[in-house]
């Protein structure tokens, strides 16, 4: 092999490399925070989501099982591609470690993710993540 032929190899797997690296942050899961081991659980009524309003339960449980009491929870809806505008709702407690949103608005159908940002009675923080898809009222069944 030539040179030239091994230096465009490793500029080769340089480039991929770096891309590689660029791409990472694009697949991370739950952004924890101190929330390590903690869990949400979600239930939406109607099932499926639709668009317009919905009714959206969350179940928190630390990393033993027990539910979380006291905390602040703000459910966040994003649109999994770019150029929509967030739905931000605060979540009233419901008891038991349940936390509620009686009119989370998605705005249209498509993929969504659920972003569950809690600050613990404590002060720890974390955000956990949950993708769903929206059906437009005329899709969602029979």
């Amino acid at each position: 092999m030539t040179t030239r032929a091994t230096a465009l190899r490793a500029q080769g797997w340089v480039l991929t490399l770096f891309l590689i690296i660029l791409l990472l942050p694009g697949c991370r899961g739950d952004d924890v925070g101190d929330l390590r081991g903690f869990r949400v659980d979600v239930a939406m009524a109607p099932t499926p989501p639709v668009v317009g309003p919905n009714r959206i339960v969350l179940n928190l449980t630390d990393a033993g099982g027990a539910p979380v009491l006291d905390a602040e929870v703000e459910l966040e809806g994003t649109m999994a591609h770019a150029g929509m505008v967030p739905v931000i709702v605060r979540t009233s407690p419901d008891g038991a470690g349940r936390y509620r949103a009686d009119a989370f608005e998605f705005t249209m159908g498509g993929d969504w993710i659920l972003l569950v940002h809690v600050t613990l009675a404590d002060g720890r923080k974390g955000t956990l993540r949950r993708d769903t898809r929206v059906v437009s009222p005329r899709n969602a069944g029979p």
